[in-house]
């Protein structure tokens, strides 16, 4: 089974998608592209490696050689768990959501703001209080996902809706692995800032 990796320079944007050639995380790390790129990661300096399964090290580096797809990495520190639940992109879709706890009843519209492994921001017309849960529509992943989400906290903003951050719950396996895999895509296809 391949392990696939986001690619992120130092200040956290998506760069590109590589598979681990290496047998495990060493010394040196072989990495090679999912897709041609004509970036110059010798020249971008430290990048950041995150693994899209649990089993997966995730790892800041320094490509010290590239041919083509393939890149060479010295590995640096070894990043946690939170590297990937942190991973955070902004997005765009319209949804709805379902009142789980009971203080409402039917579905509400919602347009999401960002997304990350661990968590959604979006917008409402429908006021939420901070702790209550709702299921959302997740539609950004190969096939739509139904899943628990808890309030954390009403955000700022100048739009007509409120945003609202809230927490995954009770993910299985699958649903984690199919929020990473959305994550990843939208990331890495999102526009690169200038170099």
């Amino acid at each position: 089974m391949e392990r696939l990796y986001l690619i992120l320079d130092s200040s956290g944007s998506a760069l590109a998608q590589a598979v681990l050639e290496s047998p495990r995380i060493t010394e040196v790390v072989q990495l090679r592209l999912t897709k041609e790129t004509d970036l110059d990661f010798q020249q971008i300096g430290e990048i950041q490696c995150i693994g899209l399964d649990n089993s997966s090290a995730s790892m800041r580096g320094t490509v010290t050689m590239q041919r083509g797809e393939r890149l060479v990495i010295r590995p640096g520190a070894m990043l946690g768990e939170e590297a990937r639940e942190n991973l955070r992109i902004q997005t765009d879709f319209e949804s709805v959501m379902y009142p789980v706890s009971g203080y409402w009843k039917g579905q509400k519209g919602i347009r999401g703001h960002d997304l990350s492994c661990g968590g959604i921001a979006f917008h409402t017309e429908r006021a939420l209080k901070v702790g209550e849960v709702v299921q959302i529509v997740l539609p950004v992943t190969d096939s739509p996902l139904l899943l628990h989400t808890r309030i954390l906290r009403q955000l700022d903003t100048d739009e007509a809706w409120p945003l609202y951050a809230a927490r995954f719950t009770n993910l299985c396996l699958d649903e984690e692995m199919a929020i990473r895999k959305a994550v990843f895509s939208i990331q890495v296809s999102a526009p690169r800032p200038k170099q």
